[in-house]
């Protein structure tokens, strides 16, 4: 959940500042989407392009994936691309600001570390002091708690 914050706050600060990197992929991939989902990919490719998607329109609902946003590398990106399109016909918006936010979790959660994989200390450390910088450090970017803290009694209640 920590990992979900960093990352959404990173993209959302790309998004808003129009400074993206793209990893140009070695062979570009293709996704196929609904025409209902073509439509709404063409309403927000601007945004997908600021935070360093590199797309194209093949026709007929097929779009290339020639780039994907720094540090999504290793990540499929069809996946990323229906999923963040999935993700915003479930929010039904195009105001600007509320699609930059919906945009920037939708890559957020694509993009965390996956439950139940390990880190080394020096990564656990590295992702708590990234945490600690963010503008909220307790909640997740749709509420869920990240951090709490416990009075002593509490801790000691746990412990017996």
């Amino acid at each position: 959940r920590s990992d979900v914050r960093i990352r959404y706050e990173y993209y959302l600060n790309q998004l808003s500042q129009r400074q993206s990197r793209t990893q140009q992929l070695l062979f570009p991939e293709v996704v196929q989407l609904t025409a209902a989902e073509s439509v709404l990919l063409s309403q927000i490719m601007p945004q997908l392009v600021a935070v360093g998607f590199d797309l194209s329109d093949l026709g007929g609902g097929s779009y290339a994936v020639a780039g994907v946003p720094a540090g999504l590398e290793g990540i499929n990106p069809v996946s990323v691309v229906k999923g963040i399109v999935e993700d915003a016909v479930e929010q039904k918006t195009t105001v600007a600001e509320h699609l930059n936010s919906t945009l920037a979790l939708s890559l957020a959660r694509q993009a965390a570390i996956p439950r139940g994989q390990v880190l080394s200390n020096e990564e656990m450390e590295h992702i708590v002091n990234q945490l600690f910088s963010c503008d909220n450090v307790n909640y997740t970017p749709d509420g869920k708690p990240i951090l709490s803290i416990l009075p002593h009694g509490d801790i000691e209640q746990m412990l017996r």
